[in-house]
């Protein structure tokens, strides 16, 4: 259902094409997957969580789950202040299908990951005393990235959404969403003293024959980030999903066209949705 309502499409690639060439297709989700750690220090990496990936051809339809995540990781103490990092989720999901080429040259793929309850806490004591450095809570976060070919043209869109999401930053309210919310692509809900908090992250890269486009929910970054006489370093992605294609006729890929006006909402559905319609006429 999400596939259908993706908005702010951040990538959208146009490749003209005299002849149709055969596309491979990758798609991969994750859940989550967290790097941070104190500078200076062994890195401590917690997942991926629940990866599933794959690639045509034949199609596919590939699923992985997580009931639940309940880590800490401690962060050390300096004088007497201890830095202790919490990730805990409910149910989380993810999901990789792609239909394979059809002699019509219609093919398609897409990859979700949806994360439950969702808490992140970055905390710190001293004396038994808690701070709270950043809280951030969701009922539900996902993140869905898609790739089309139809006939000489190919698409890669992606999107989030969130429910009841609220970000708080040393102890001070920074937003909080209702439900089924959505924002713009890279959308930068917080970014102050090398701590840095992006919405509907998405990153598209064009090398070779191959055009890759990722979609992170949430992307939390620490760059040198000062915590009571510590430095943090490192990144914690949450509802991670990736559409991949590749020319597999061993002929050039052109360079993608970009469409100066982003689709938002139901657009782009809707366009692939007649596109679809046109070529099985």
């Amino acid at each position: 259902m999400f596939r259908q309502i993706i908005t702010g499409a951040a990538a959208v690639l146009g490749l003209a094409s005299t002849a149709q060439a055969t596309v491979e297709i990758s798609t991969t989700a994750r859940g989550l997957v967290s790097n941070l750690r104190v500078v200076g220090q062994a890195l401590t990496l917690i997942g991926p969580v629940a990866p599933i990936s794959g690639r045509t051809s034949p199609g596919y339809s590939l699923n992985n789950s997580a009931a639940s995540l309940a880590t800490s990781v401690g962060l050390g103490t300096v004088s007497g202040v201890t830095a202790t990092l919490g990730l805990n989720s409910g149910a989380i999901a993810t999901a990789a299908s792609a239909n394979g080429t059809t002699p019509l040259d219609i093919t398609s793929g897409s990859a979700s990951a949806t994360v439950n309850n969702l808490e992140i806490g970055l905390v710190t004591s001293l004396l038994g005393v808690p701070t709270s450095i950043l809280s951030l809570t969701a009922g539900q976060v996902q993140s869905v990235s898609m790739v089309d070919k139809l006939g000489g043209t190919t698409f890669l869109a992606g999107g989030s959404l969130f429910s009841n999401l609220a970000l708080s930053v040393n102890g001070s309210s920074v937003f909080s969403f209702g439900s089924n919310a959505q924002v713009a692509p890279n959308f930068v809900a917080f970014n102050q003293n090398g701590l840095k908090v992006t919405l509907n992250q998405q990153f598209a890269s064009n090398f070779d024959n191959t055009r890759v486009l990722i979609t992170n929910a949430i992307g939390i970054s620490f760059s040198n980030y000062l915590l009571d006489g510590r430095s943090l370093g490192g990144t914690i992605t949450v509802g991670q999903s990736l559409a991949e294609f590749m020319d597999s006729s061993g002929d050039p890929v052109p360079e993608p066209t970009r469409w100066a006006q982003m689709l938002t909402g139901f657009g782009f559905a809707g366009a692939a949705a007649r596109r679809r319609r046109a070529l099985r006429a």
